[in-house]
């Protein structure tokens, strides 16, 4: 059976339930930056910050009683099942249908850049190559896991029991680098299920799995971690041709001058009253954007008018 991901999303629902309630991808965020350049005869924006909630805190309930158990080898065991899932639907089945010996994914998962590629990581072979790795040498913690022979530091750093005839030293992978695990296989599954892997969640993912280097053992990737939020308003500049376009170039280096582990997305406020947003990051990094009301294009789509509405006439008198 081929690889799809809708039926990852379907097998990996308690796996991604449990990763998403307990160990979130991201912190909360102290709110979002917003930046004002739609008075264009300004030489500066108008910046303002919009402060978010607090943190929401869980208590666990066993039984009925509230109890305190660290649950980090469920939660790790969740996350490589994941990675699991994932080359489980890509390298098939035995000829009987049952799946292949994990000895065997472990072995493809060390070849090359690993088993193929789906989307959105065609395109990026590095990153999916560090995933694969991942998986293959993270297996003897899960083999730990599920025998129960997982030992768990005093610091929380959980280490596997050395199998019999295992020539490497047992892995372990400290409380920080469980952090990034997590949310290296949040940011893996998100983009495998949408397809969809835009610049600054790439650049968010090498960030993850460069901290993880010891556990894959390759070089550093290009990288950009994101911890805020960023919104930039914004009006197209009308040309002698009734056309418009809209130059992202000046904007976003200002913006990454100011918070560079800003995540920046833009609302265009068209004439005709349409609201153009996207990721300013995949704006054209050459040349002024052309861009219309009524075309869609590869980093633009017109929002609906309850995203922008809050925002039309923000910080104005």
């Amino acid at each position: 059976m081929a690889y799809s991901a809708a039926r990852l999303e379907l097998e990996s629902a308690f796996e991604r339930y449990l990763l998403d309630a307990v160990a979130p991808a991201a912190a909360p965020s102290s709110g979002v930056q917003i930046v004002d350049y739609r008075e264009l005869e300004r030489t500066t924006p108008r910046i303002h910050a919009v402060v978010g909630a607090a943190p929401v805190r869980a208590t666990w309930s066993i039984g009925g009683a509230s109890t305190s158990v660290d649950i980090t080898p469920l939660v790790f065991g969740a996350a490589w099942k994941i990675l699991d899932l994932v080359v489980d639907a890509i390298v098939g089945t035995l000829q009987n249908g049952d799946p292949l010996p994990i000895s065997s994914k472990h072995r493809q998962a060390l070849v090359g850049n690993g088993p193929a590629r789906p989307k959105p990581f065609g395109n990026n072979p590095e990153l999916w190559k560090r995933y694969m790795r991942l998986y293959a040498n993270a297996m003897d913690l899960r083999h730990s896991v599920v025998h129960r022979e997982l030992i768990v530091r005093p610091s929380g750093d959980l280490e596997a029991t050395a199998s019999r005839n295992q020539a490497a030293p047992p892995t372990v992978m400290s409380v920080q680098e469980l952090n990034f695990f997590f949310r290296a296989v949040q940011g893996f599954y998100s983009a495998l299920i949408s397809e969809k892997l835009i610049t600054r969640e790439r650049d968010h993912l090498c960030y993850l799995v460069n901290r993880l280097q010891g556990h894959h053992g390759l070089g550093q990737l290009p990288e950009r971690e994101i911890t805020r939020d960023v919104l930039i308003l914004a009006k197209p500049v009308a040309l002698p041709s009734g056309s418009f376009e809209f130059d992202a170039r000046p904007l976003l280096a200002e913006a990454y001058t100011r918070w560079p582990t800003g995540a920046v997305n833009v609302m265009i406020f068209m004439p005709d009253g349409a609201v153009l947003g996207g990721p300013l990051e995949d704006a054209p990094a050459d040349q002024p954007a052309s861009i219309r009301s009524d075309y869609r294009s590869k980093w633009l789509q017109v929002l609906p008018e309850e995203v922008w509405r809050p925002w039309a006439r923000f910080g104005q008198s």
